[in-house]
């Protein structure tokens, strides 16, 4: 027989629910049920983000498109990223400087895919988001004198993935440079002591044919 420790609500810490990593996860759950009311094609049409989208006064797609992905393997590959290593992580440096870390790695992918996204290429994903988690992570691993070999070899391969057909090397690259360097402004300058770790191409940060002819879909 096995004993069990019961419940007790006196050691049970709020602060210590990644509330954040749900509410991104529970977000990109809406924008598939969004994307599957409306398919694939209207939801990219209104949020995905694309080569010049800012020129045209689109700024909302920098975001919108965070929320977006082109097929379920894309979503689940991500939301998986979201949930193993975005929660843990969220514990680590806590909601504010995470939700920080996020927002403007968002933001450097939607840059990065604006100047750089390709002619008649359209991005979607979450991955630009969690490309800055990983440079923050890396960040937070230097700043603590750990050994940085796990989480940059993990960055590498990503890196070498991210060139592979398909897949938006630009917003991986435009969210991890920006998640990188935010996270050395709140991780180490504001730091706390005892942090640790036309025809369109579909582009996932993060690919596919759903069987529409008339458009190339890539994760």
């Amino acid at each position: 027989m096995r004993g069990r420790q019961n419940f007790s609500f006196d050691s049970f810490d709020i602060k210590k629910i990644p509330f954040v990593t749900i509410v991104i996860i529970l977000l990109n759950v809406i924008g598939l049920l969004y994307e599957l009311e409306v398919g694939e094609d209207v939801a990219a049409y209104h949020y995905a983000m694309y080569e010049g989208a800012l020129e045209d006064g689109e700024w909302g797609r920098m975001f919108m498109s965070g929320f977006l992905h082109f097929g379920f393997y894309h979503f689940a590959s991500n939301m998986a990223c979201l949930f193993f290593f975005g929660m843990s992580f969220e514990r680590k440096i806590g909601p504010v400087r995470y939700v920080i870390i996020y927002i403007v790695a968002l933001v450097g992918a939607g840059i990065a895919v604006n100047f750089f996204g390709g002619q008649s290429a359209i991005h979607a994903g979450a991955s630009g988001g969690i490309w800055g988690l990983m440079g923050a992570a890396l960040i937070l691993t230097i700043k603590n004198h750990q050994n940085p070999i796990y989480i940059g070899r993990g960055i590498i391969l990503n890196l070498v993935y991210s060139f592979s057909a398909g897949v938006s090397w630009q917003g991986h690259i435009g969210g991890g440079i920006a998640g990188f360097v935010t996270a050395a402004v709140v991780l180490v300058l504001f730091g706390r002591k005892g942090d640790g770790g036309n025809g369109f191409r579909y582009m996932g940060h993060n690919g596919g044919n759903n069987g529409n002819d008339d458009f190339r879909y890539l994760r």
